[in-house]
């Protein structure tokens, strides 16, 4: 099946529920550029994370980002998806191996002292920016706690990955549950007693269980939950030779100047490769010579 999110509500609106399938999104991920197993378990809740927070951006051009920086060995991820599903990522150390065998099962640990990010960008527009410090918990705490301090909104927020001893991915996906401003406060101790019960949902993943299957047999009745498809996410890089093109333009003449024997540039998020020749440099520093 295809990764797919879905939104919804619980208790006739009272909280907001988000969720998401993303198996094949985080073993593309993987797969694409090579990652260490601390990088998989570590992107591989980045990718759920910014796809529930891209249900929130209204136009199919608006792209929202996660990232995450630290002085740690790990140094840091970057995840970016779109209003339309298309999800793109890369690690700053991709390869990276911890001595200790079992620090690589805790990426935010490996990060360090560092930042979680969340910018939400709309073309012709300045991105907004919220920031949170990182804490040693897992990733799902950082974003319920960047929901509480950046967003004020209540959350309990749930990220599973489970990878196999290659690092290859079984399973990737999770959800997120707001508190609407008139919620019952009860209701909100319930939810956080069924969510302390509920297994890991990467293993209830592993097992078959869908999104919408593990929240009504574990944390919402069934006749107290609304929840439907809200579409699929896919990686899919947005690079292009033009796009290259436009960002030397903006290095200048100078800089342009220092590269007319040719440069390949390649794509952070999809190491795509294009080749600029030393007459296209000629061409592209010729252009703005004629700009007035």
């Amino acid at each position: 099946m295809n990764d797919q999110l879905w939104r919804g509500t619980a208790f006739s609106g009272q909280f907001r529920v988000l969720a998401v399938s993303s198996t094949q999104t985080a073993q593309t991920m993987r797969d694409l550029h090579d990652l260490s197993p601390v990088n998989t378990l570590l992107l591989g809740k980045m990718i759920p994370a910014v796809a529930m927070l891209s249900m929130d951006l209204k136009l199919a051009e608006g792209e929202v980002s996660l990232r995450v920086d630290g002085d740690g060995p790990l140094k840091g991820a970057l995840v970016i998806c779109s209003g339309s599903g298309d999800l793109r990522g890369y690690a700053l150390e991709p390869r990276l191996w911890l001595d200790d065998a079992e620090a690589n099962l805790f990426p935010v640990r490996a990060l360090g002292t560092g930042t979680l990010s969340v910018i939400r960008g709309f073309p012709n527009k300045k991105p907004v920016t919220g920031t949170t410090v990182l804490s040693e918990g897992e990733l799902a705490l950082n974003l319920a706690h960047y929901f509480d301090q950046s967003e004020q909104i209540p959350s309990v927020v749930n990220l599973g990955v489970l990878i196999d001893k290659t690092a290859a991915v079984r399973a990737s996906g999770g959800f997120i549950i707001q508190q609407m401003p008139d919620a019952d406060p009860k209701l909100a101790d319930e939810l956080t007693a069924a969510l302390s019960r509920t297994p890991n949902v990467s293993d209830l993943m592993d097992m078959g269980l869908s999104l919408p299957e593990i929240l009504k047999r574990f944390v919402v009745k069934e006749s107290e939950l609304e929840l439907t498809p809200a579409g699929p996410i896919q990686y899919r890089c947005n690079c292009s030779r033009e796009r290259f093109e436009r960002a030397l333009l903006l290095l200048g003449e100078e800089e342009l100047s220092t590269m007319r024997e040719g440069i390949e540039p390649q794509c952070h998020f999809c190491n795509a490769t294009y080749c600029f020749s030393a007459e296209d440099m000629n061409t592209l520093i010729a252009t703005l010579k004629d700009k007035p």
